[in-house]
């Protein structure tokens, strides 16, 4: 029997500025709407203004999938609130599945919105791609990190080279770019063949036009590119992007 592939929480995200003494919320239906185009409402200028200084906040949620086989691999538990407030228990649940029944944990990469609920299946096992713990480290800090790892199984880095099986039909492949260790899974699923893409291709639009936001350096477009490219070749059926619904070819 294959794989089956299922978005257990879908993604959206809120935009969020200062002003007068208050933080602001904003929000736009549209994937692509939350992210370039709203900067552009608010006059955001790339070649002038820096991300962190832009005045420009994200509050995402991303894609979070359930992939059930062999075994059960969660993938992409996603950001604090989503699991601090039940949301994660909640998707399991509503899906016929739950912590207890998790194998193995996969991050797409070390950013918050995608791994901050890692600790929520302590003692699985837990894939990221190689050297991403140490962007996790660099963005948690190393006593966070280190609090984190231990509370966890053992860790499986994926190689940069290659194409690497978690389980019959379930296989991790290194797509860096939007971070230095990326991954995607490529699934041969009840459903066809599925790539769940994590931020390698944050939106369908990327995924069709090649087309990546403006705050990506010029190292890290290539690096998008080629990895765009290096998942195109497997010619996926369905897309999970990070950041916007899944898609058919």
């Amino acid at each position: 029997m294959k794989p089956s592939v299922d978005v257990i929480i879908k993604p959206v995200c809120l935009r969020f500025r200062y002003h007068e003494d208050e933080i602001v919320y904003m929000f736009a239906g549209h994937a692509d709407a939350q992210l370039d185009a709203m900067e552009r409402m608010l006059g955001v200028d790339p070649n002038r203004d820096q991300l962190f200084d832009a005045n420009v906040g994200f509050l995402p949620v991303a894609s979070t999938v359930l992939i059930r086989g062999k075994k059960t691999i969660l993938v992409d538990p996603g950001n604090h609130h989503v699991g601090f407030y039940g949301m994660l228990g909640n998707a399991l649940k509503a899906h016929g599945s739950s912590f207890d029944e998790v194998d193995m944990v996969v991050t797409t990469h070390a950013h918050a919105d995608h791994a901050a609920n890692v600790t929520m299946l302590r003692g699985r096992p837990w894939v990221m791609g190689e050297g991403e713990y140490a962007v996790h480290e660099i963005l948690e800090g190393e006593g966070v990190a280190r609090e984190r790892r231990a509370l966890m199984g053992q860790v499986h880095e994926i190689p940069s080279e290659g194409t690497h099986e978690l389980m019959p039909g379930v296989s991790a492949v290194f797509t860096p770019g939007h971070s230095p260790g990326h991954i995607s899974l490529l699934v041969d699923s009840d459903r066809g063949r599925v790539l769940i893409a994590g931020d390698q291709t944050m939106t369908e639009n990327e995924f069709r036009t090649g087309r990546f936001s403006h705050w990506y350096s010029d190292e890290q477009r290539a690096q998008l590119e080629a990895s765009l490219e290096r998942v195109k070749a497997w010619k996926p059926d369905i897309v999970i992007p990070g950041h916007d619904r899944e898609f058919e070819i």
